[in-house]
């Protein structure tokens, strides 16, 4: 079976499972507050945040409830109704609060329209604290919470904005959900200048886009208004979310009609064993190290991981003294598509491992210094979710050639920057591997990140593999520093498997596989390179 089908097969079975996994079968409950009419300090726009976000919501297939300008008496109550529901219904569960809010020694506390609140101890007895909400969500027992509060602001009383000087305090998400802020913890949010909330107009509209699993929801809206607000006001969430979830599911995938294997015939399961089988299945028996390769980059610690990389050895063998056949540089002044191809090699010429497995000269044969190289393809694997970047050369000089890509490659065919993923790995002591690579040869790095505004210190632990057809495998395990939504310092862990073609400087392909820890999930990203 080609790569192309083996793929369209997985896209099949990705696409059948998520209907099943988010059909009208798993319960939604949503309960929405808005208060605006505050005997001090009135608000504009909460009412109408709460009117747009039940539609949302309502077409994204949840129960809604809805108060508009609650007493404590009933924001009491609906918080008790909501937990007792969500106990009975299971499945997904929000709540989303919009108003003043209270930031009181680290706690953060949601006021009513009829709180009468004169001094700060009094903001316990007169409010409600939303860790009580958080618990009562928790405490259901139900597959997935969110809370999302655009209530950032500690004396409701002060201004008529919905702004305060120090915002609210972060909130631990406990496991399997997810609490977002309309503002940074600590920071304050608009109350927008049009019929809604800067932050609620942007997350009900893109609540509606299809295909967003819920974390590219909150970063889409995050970006959206921190555009609109020129950085002034910068959404954040704490998650610890486990499994998927979409608000609006993705549409079937089209692909040629495949009878499944035997294996895979596992209805209405939404896991990952359905998922495997059904590639395993595909390419187990497969000659073609791409097809293997395919597997491996989906579950590179899936049950048939190891018998998969011992095939991929046994069609790519790396052997002391193999024949290669030196690859001649590309003309400088020509374009890729006109350059011509390698011109026949003796029949046997002898390299040790540590050979490069293109041509001797020491110069890597870098693509032209001007114009368009070709398109980075970058693909959330876990969503299907692709992004393109153009690749140009961004600078050439006698030290290194730079790429839009983050890549930087010196004039002595050392690496000296990569892409991993969508992270920019920079070296910052021993070495990275050289282009063209050479087979057999090992090393250790020590990296940072530079495509972020924290210090994110890491190291990378490398080799360099024989793909086949002149090609070069570079293996790797990465670590380095995340600064998660909480602003914590995390450490991620993982995988990167990259192939180069002799005469490029740049991966044609590559996946990235990087997590916080066991349970914690992965995200895995794949990306492959289009020359013009």
């Amino acid at each position: 079976m080609s790569i192309r089908r083996c793929l369209l097969l997985l896209g099949t079975v990705l696409s059948l499972l998520a209907q099943g996994a988010y059909a009208s079968t798993e319960q939604r409950l949503a309960l929405l507050i808005g208060n605006s009419a505050y005997k001090s300090s009135p608000l504009l726009n909460p009412v109408n945040d709460v009117r747009l976000m039940e539609g949302a919501l309502k077409e994204a297939g949840f129960t809604v409830v809805k108060a508009e300008n609650a007493s404590i008496r009933e924001m009491r109550r609906l918080v008790r109704d909501f937990g007792d529901k969500l106990r009975a219904s299971g499945g997904v569960g929000l709540f989303y609060f919009a108003g003043h809010g209270v930031q009181v020694r680290g706690g953060n506390f949601l006021v009513s329209t009829d709180s009468d609140i004169r001094n700060e101890d009094e903001v316990p007895d007169d409010s409600i604290n939303a860790n009580v909400i958080l618990e009562k969500m928790q405490g259901a027992g139900n597959r997935m919470n969110l809370i999302i509060l655009d209530a950032c602001r500690n004396n409701p009383f002060a201004v008529k904005s919905r702004s305060a000087s120090s915002g609210l305090a972060t909130m631990n998400a406990p496991s399997g959900s997810l609490v977002a802020y309309s503002t940074a913890p600590g920071s304050v949010a608009s109350d927008g200048t049009r019929n809604n909330g800067l932050y609620t107009e942007h997350l009900a509209r893109v609540i509606r886009q299809s295909g967003l699993p819920v974390e590219e929801v909150f970063k889409q809206v995050r970006a959206a208004v921190r555009k609109e607000s020129n950085n002034q006001q910068t959404p954040w969430e704490n998650t610890a979310l486990e499994g998927q979830f979409y608000f609006k599911v993705p549409a079937p995938a089209v692909a040629p009609s495949v009878t499944p294997a035997p294996a895979t015939a596992r209805p209405g399961v939404p896991d990952n064993v359905a998922l495997e089988l059904a590639l395993w299945e595909s390419v187990k028996n497969s000659q073609r190290s791409t097809e293997l390769q395919a597997y491996l980059t989906r579950f590179p610690d899936g049950t048939f991981a190891a018998v998969a990389r011992g095939r991929l050895d046994e069609l790519t063998p790396v052997v002391p003294n193999a024949a290669k056949l030196p690859v001649a540089p590309m003309p400088e002044a020509l374009p890729v598509a006109a350059r011509k191809p390698p011109e026949a090699a003796p029949a046997v010429a002898k390299v040790s491992p540590a050979e490069p497995l293109a041509a001797a000269d020491p110069t890597p044969p870098l693509l032209p210094p001007e114009g368009r190289i070709g398109t980075l393809v970058l693909t959330d694997i876990m969503t299907g979710i692709k992004k393109n970047l153009d690749v140009t050369v961004q600078e050439s000089n006698a030290e290194k050639t730079v790429y839009s890509s983050g890549d930087v490659i010196g004039k002595d065919g050392k690496v000296l920057q990569v892409m991993v993923g969508e992270a920019v790995l920079q070296l910052v002591s021993g070495a990275m591997w050289t282009i063209p690579p050479k087979v057999g040869s090992t090393g250790e790095a020590g990296i940072k990140r530079v495509d972020v505004d924290y210090a994110s210190a890491g190291t990378v632990s490398w080799k360099v593999l024989a793909a086949g057809e002149g090609k070069a495998r570079i293996e790797a395990d990465v670590a380095y520093t995340w600064q998660h939504s909480s602003r914590t310092l995390v450490k991620l862990y993982g995988k990167w498997l990259a192939t180069y073609s002799a005469g490029q400087p740049l991966p044609e392909s590559s996946a990235a596989t990087m997590r916080r820890g066991a349970g914690e999930g992965s995200n895995m990203v794949s990306a492959e390179i289009k020359l013009r």
